[in-house]
């Protein structure tokens, strides 16, 4: 049971990161700053609901499913290095990925309203930067899991 809510865990966070990559990419090709503003919500709610709370679902379960196989923390460098990773990837979503996507979808829905999207181009660079990040701890954490070392 606990393998199996791992995996689902693990492909819904995944499916945010896939939404983030290819919104982000139509938010950013449009100049229409009301799809923006749309594409950038969708991919703040996605983020922060089913991407944050996936994330740390997917560790919770790992660390149960690892349990019931017998893989402690205190035996295994393997588990403490997957640990790790997973704490960073917490720590990356949580302090850069989702500011940075509130920032955009706040100020895209201004420049929608008639405003100046001020901090946008700053906040695209950063929440880039984020999903970048994101995007190799995910390649690193699966990695880790298919290639588990003794």
């Amino acid at each position: 049971m606990w393998r199996f809510l791992h995996l689902f865990f693990a492909f819904g966070f995944v499916g945010t990161l896939v939404v983030a990559e290819w919104d982000g990419r139509a938010a950013r090709q449009t100049r229409d700053w009301g799809q923006r503003a749309v594409l950038f919500q969708v991919v703040h709610l996605s983020s922060r609901i089913a991407g944050f709370g996936a994330l740390v679902l997917l560790g919770v379960f790992g660390h149960l499913s690892a349990a019931t196989m017998g893989i402690h923390m205190t035996d295994s460098t393997w588990l403490r290095w997957v640990t790790t990773v997973w704490l960073a990837a917490m720590v990356v979503m949580a302090a850069v990925v989702l500011p940075a996507v509130a920032r955009l979808a706040a100020a895209a829905s201004a420049a929608a309203g008639g405003a100046e999207p001020a901090g946008y181009d700053a906040a695209l660079r950063r929440w880039r930067t984020g999903n970048v990040a994101m995007s190799l701890l995910y390649l690193a954490l699966l990695a880790m899991m298919a290639f588990r070392w003794s």
